[in-house]
């Protein structure tokens, strides 16, 4: 699949801003509040030379492994707002929730209802706690100004129920971070993440924040760097950055080039499953890049998104088996009780087959047998409903 998308530069009130880089201070404690409150390509048919494809697979084994955005983090909402009054704070905080909701389902936008304006306007009686960060903002002649940021946390029994009030998708809370691998071509020079695009580079994560996409850069020292076949990562070649070994589950290549008066970005995605192409377009790099952002999170949040049809009440029912001692068995109830998914987790008995669970699941358990396969913590064992503890 290819496809092309124009950015558009004019302001969007939620898209971030692009903040000069610095640390952030918390002004306000958590958690009271004056109002009494209480409780966010690969190409099928092409093979890379096996020479580029080796450094490239070494590189990414060198790479530092990134978590999964925090569950917290999805239910975190940051607005800009003018003062840290109780009513500019009340005014952000449906914006806020609002945030949430679209980071929880992967919407981009979502869609305009009586049920969704009811749902946010009480978006002050969620919040479990907030606070306020000044950040400085970078202007377009090289000067900082400074923006106050409200951070509000959300009680997440209380949104998780919004999503399913509203028939939004969920898209499933533990997240692998996609590592991007932008290249630039200037006309000057074709280079692996130049410093003087650091600007544009920091307004990708910060687009991805915003959606709730974990992303990871190639944290490559300088001599490491060197070693980089930036003629392959131009073809966009991503056999070996997701094949059997490697240390990521998804991988962007993002190619761009300025061509004339426009910036022509080629983006190609790869996972396990997954593998396609599309391009952005804009006069200035930066709107290119976050356009591809929001695209690539579209993508990934619907290839991960539970649809309505999908989420409610189910049981399922699984063994445990060749657990090989009490401590991998701890560790097979721990990973299936800390999944989303999992809301409880029955022991039924104890036979020569092994441990015989019982599982509540608050989605279909077809998309649980998806997330064991993807986690690869459990595998499938001879018969069905049959599992091994792997590590």
């Amino acid at each position: 699949m290819t496809a092309v998308s124009t950015a558009q530069s004019a302001p969007n009130p939620t898209t971030p801003r692009r903040h000069a880089r610095g640390s952030f201070s918390w002004f306000t404690g958590l958690g009271q509040d004056a109002g009494g409150l209480s409780a966010t390509g690969r190409r099928a048919g092409v093979r890379a030379p096996a020479r580029g494809s080796q450094v490239l697979f070494v590189l990414l084994a060198l790479l530092l492994s990134a978590a999964t955005v925090a569950n917290e983090d999805l239910y975190e909402g940051v607005i800009p707002v003018p003062s840290q009054s109780e009513a500019d704070r009340r005014a952000a905080l449906p914006l806020a929730l609002t945030q949430v909701l679209g980071k929880l389902s992967g919407e981009r936008e979502l869609p305009p209802s009586p049920e969704l304006d009811a749902a946010v306007a009480g978006a002050p009686g969620m919040v479990v706690a907030f606070g306020y960060r000044e950040v400085p903002v970078l202007q377009a002649d090289g000067s900082e100004l400074s923006e106050l940021l409200l951070v509000a946390n959300f009680a997440p029994p209380a949104v998780d129920g919004i999503v399913r009030e509203l028939g939004l998708r969920r898209w499933r809370i533990e997240r692998e971070p996609v590592v991007l691998w932008v290249v630039v071509d200037d006309r000057r020079n074709r280079a692996l993440m130049p410093v003087e695009y650091q600007l544009e580079f920091d307004g990708m994560e910060e687009v991805a924040e915003l959606r709730g996409l974990p992303v990871a850069w190639p944290g490559l020292s300088q001599e490491l760097m060197a070693q980089v076949d930036v003629q392959l990562l131009w073809g966009g070649y991503t056999e070996q950055l997701v094949g059997q070994g490697s240390n990521t589950t998804g991988v962007a290549i993002v190619a761009a080039r300025r061509e004339g008066a426009e910036w022509n970005v080629r983006w190609t995605y790869a996972d396990q499953r997954t593998s396609t192409s599309w391009r952005t377009r804009s006069p200035e790099l930066g709107p290119a890049l976050d356009e591809g952002v929001h695209l690539l999170a579209d993508l990934v949040a619907s290839i991960n998104a539970i649809g309505p049809a999908g989420q409610g009440l189910f049981t399922a029912e699984l063994v445990l088996a060749d657990l090989g001692g009490s401590g991998n068995y701890a560790r097979s109830l721990n990973y299936l009780i800390g999944l989303s998914l999992v809301d409880g987790v029955d022991v039924l008995g104890v036979g020569p087959a092994g441990v015989r669970l019982a599982l509540q699941l608050n989605a279909a358990p077809s998309y649980l047998e998806e997330v064991l396969r993807q986690d690869g913590v459990l595998e499938a064992g001879g018969e069905p409903g049959m599992y091994r503890f792997v590590r």
